[in-house]
């Protein structure tokens, strides 16, 4: 078994030709290679290629050029296709059927047995928060709930790897943070997890790795922590320490009070300052947490745009 759950190697798509002259690739020579036993986060700005790349690996559409490797086979393996589950972005189903049936005919698709596919198909429903809705028909869902319906036939066949396009679209904060917790209950089922999103505060608390995509090209791929650089020190204080927080403000570069009257304070990487707080700390020893502090996902994601634009 291979390492890798996706392998890409030099994968080009062209679309087309217009008024004689070749289009900009939509994905330029992409190699990348994605670790089994993870949630990947892939991202880009709108047009920089991840849905090509997402129909390329699920053989929807050919490369120009370059190939890939899916749970070790070519995209095209029907078994390859067995093994894996798909939420295509704004998905459309048809409006007349009950969720139930709908979930029904993907079981026959899979190849469920027929003995399994009710209690198979409660399970998902159960899952995703859409029981009480299993006999209702499809056409009367709002966006966020015909998203649950799709994520439901995605793990419906129990998936190896679980490919994802924008997956949160469309889902309230509730309906967000249920989708985080699916996601982290099939990667503790040992379920491989790819999916793009723009809501990258959640893929920092999702992911394990992730690969940033602009025009086309990769510009970065690896674990958040190794991406993610340090950039000070974070120093938490409790709410029964308030006079400790005051002392060390004057030093901080941020600081952010919890609803709870605790403190997240961060401290720039000066060592004549983190020796003055570490004194500090000293006196009053158990009052406070230090934790190096890196920057957000959010800010390295438009570090890493700008400084490809800038070069462009």
């Amino acid at each position: 078994m291979s390492e890798n759950v996706i392998e890409i190697e030099n994968l080009t798509k062209v679309y087309g030709w217009f008024l004689w002259r070749k289009q900009s690739p939509a994905l330029d020579d992409l190699t990348l290679s994605i670790p089994r036993g993870g949630v990947f986060g892939f991202l880009g700005p709108n047009g920089a290629g991840k849905t090509t790349t997402i129909r390329l690996l699920m053989d929807l559409i050919h490369p120009t050029s370059g190939n890939a490797l899916v749970l070790g086979r070519p995209p095209c393996d029907v078994e390859v296709k067995q093994r894996i589950g798909f939420l295509p972005d704004s998905p459309a189903f048809n409006s007349y059927l009950t969720a139930r049936e709908f979930l029904d005919i993907c079981a026959k698709l899979l190849n469920i047995p027929k003995k399994e596919r009710r209690s198979r198909i409660d399970e998902v429903l159960d899952t995703v928060g859409m029981a009480k809705h299993a006999d209702s028909k499809l056409g009367g869902f709002s966006r966020g709930m015909t998203q649950r319906i799709g994520i439901a036939q995605a793990i419906l066949n129990r998936p190896e790897l679980l490919i994802l396009d924008e997956p949160l679209v469309g889902l309230d904060p509730h309906g967000r943070q249920e989708l985080k917790e699916i996601i982290a209950s099939q990667k503790a089922r040992g379920t491989n997890v790819f999916f793009c999103s723009h809501i990258l505060s959640d893929v920092e608390r999702m992911c394990d790795h992730i690969g940033i995509l602009n025009e086309g090209r990769l510009l970065c791929s690896g674990s958040i922590d190794d991406l993610l650089s340090q950039t000070g020190i974070r120093v938490s204080v409790g709410a029964e320490h308030a006079n400790l927080a005051g002392d060390i403000l004057p030093f901080a570069s941020g600081s952010i009070k919890m609803p709870d009257g605790a403190w997240e304070i961060t401290l720039p990487s000066d060592d004549v300052i983190v020796g003055k707080v570490d004194a500090m700390l000293a006196k009053r020893p158990g009052c406070a947490v230090k934790t190096p502090a890196r920057e957000s996902l959010e800010e390295f994601f438009f570090r890493k745009i700008e400084n490809a634009r800038g070069r462009a």
